[in-house]
């Protein structure tokens, strides 16, 4: 009891950082769980190839989210700074205003959108059987308008990331997510295997919790900053603009850079060695599971700590999330050392995954999660124009020389060039945040 009371003490700060790094643990357990979960009962109402049809349906809508050109993390960190200053007239114009733009751009892309949906051929786009074609053009009506409607109502989380409540934010989804898993199963025992229920079922559920959700909070806890149409400031919409549009920018390198792994390991080696990288990843990833977790509320919190200058407090949890970064390293590490024995229990000889390759991924994935540590300090801080160009290496030089190391090594080419770029980025973020918390950046280094 004494522990408990000595860790939720200290720096008021602090304490909301352990309180969401308990709470996204607590999360990210049942989350892990219902996943699992939802897997093997959505397989239980439709079949293989219609779930394999929704999963790629779904994956698209993945890549219009970044229509909002930043708008919703340019107002976590607007509306963070509003909150630290207690400017409660400014975080409303801010909270008001985001909303009026999502649903000025998510209002006419919806429309668009579904204009657009019959005149493509979606059953020879995804190589599917034809007499799938109707039902596909159905669920992607429900897609689009579920995704666009998600878009706007989403404004919430960041409004409560910038209250620095992460954990509360990542509730959202697994809530959904439960319920989602309840319908499921009631439409197992109640109707026939449908495509379009299970777009319902998936997309709504989410939906109904943020709304909810919205309803709630605004009333309650972030009255002061809640919505309303003679709240809304044009001279806000550059403020959240400028910002947004360079986390934007910053998005589309992290899609190339990211989202095209398995598309260019397919290109130069095969789907076996799209399988064998991405086992890797998923095995690899536990040991960075908690350094993830406690890294994600940092965000707001920089902000918060930033905006009051308060730097011996940034500097002391950088120093503390250096120590967790290398103990995660080193559980890395360990778990490469034991891959071939894990792998063996854990896939058999389902598929084989080449040492060299855990081996490439482990250093990839520690590169990459120090670099994380720098950017999601530098973002809560603000100072992201150095971002903007830096990662302009990763957009220009990945796939290229992906293809080209992939033309002499095969898929660790393209694991490679990831490695050379995060290198890249590691290097030129931790000169600047550096900089920053020893309060010596200047010109591009702080802006």
């Amino acid at each position: 009891m004494q522990f408990i009371k000595q860790f939720f003490s200290g720096n008021q700060r602090s304490v909301t950082v352990k309180k969401n790094i308990i709470g996204s643990l607590c999360i990210k357990g049942i989350s892990i769980l219902v996943s699992l979960m939802l897997v093997p009962m959505t397989l239980g109402y439709v079949s293989s190839e219609l779930y394999g049809i929704w999963l790629t349906l779904s994956s698209i809508m993945v890549w219009l989210g970044f229509f909002d050109v930043g708008f919703t993390l340019g107002l976590k960190n607007k509306l963070a700074e509003a909150i630290a200053l207690e400017n409660w007239e400014r975080g409303k114009a801010l909270v008001s205003t985001t909303y009026f733009m999502m649903l000025l751009i998510f209002v006419p892309l919806c429309f668009i959108l579904m204009i657009c949906i019959p005149y493509v051929n979606w059953a020879g786009f995804l190589n599917v059987n034809v007499v799938y074609n109707s039902e596909i053009t159905k669920v992607l009506y429900v897609l689009v308008a579920c995704f666009c409607l998600q878009m706007i109502v989403n404004v919430i989380t960041a409004v409560i990331a910038a209250y620095q409540k992460v954990a509360l934010s990542s509730a959202f989804p697994v809530i959904g997510n439960i319920l989602s898993l309840i319908v499921i199963y009631a439409m197992t025992k109640l109707c026939p295997p449908s495509l379009v229920n299970l777009a319902y079922a998936i997309s709504l559920m989410p939906i109904l919790v943020l709304i909810v959700a919205s309803i709630v909070l605004f009333h309650k806890k972030f009255r002061p900053v809640s919505p309303s149409i003679h709240c809304i400031e044009k001279k806000y919409i550059s403020d959240l603009w400028g910002l947004g549009f360079k986390f934007f920018f910053i998005q589309i390198q992290v899609v190339v850079l990211y989202q095209c792994t398995n598309i260019l390991i397919s290109n130069v080696a095969g789907p076996n060695d799209v399988t064998a990288y991405n086992i890797a990843y998923k095995y690899l990833s536990v040991a960075m599971m908690l350094y993830t977790i406690i890294l994600s509320p940092l965000w707001p919190a920089f902000t918060d700590a930033y905006t009051k200058k308060d730097f011996a407090w940034m500097r002391n949890i950088y120093k503390k999330m250096t120590y967790v970064f290398f103990v995660s390293a080193i559980c890395v590490i360990v778990m490469v050392l034991i891959s071939s024995f894990v792998y063996k229990i854990w896939i058999g000889e389902r598929a084989v995954i080449p040492y060299v390759m855990t081996l490439a991924v482990a250093l990839y994935m520690i590169v990459n999660s120090w670099d994380a540590l720098q950017v999601q300090l530098i973002n809560g801080i603000g100072a992201i124009k150095l971002q903007t160009y830096v990662t302009i290496i990763g957009l220009v030089l990945h796939i290229p020389l992906s293809l080209f190391l992939g033309s002499h090594i095969g898929a660790m080419g393209v694991v490679c060039s990831m490695i050379v770029i995060n290198s890249i980025y590691s290097l030129f973020f931790t000169i600047q945040i550096h900089k920053i918390l020893n309060q010596t950046a200047r010109k591009i280094w702080i802006s």
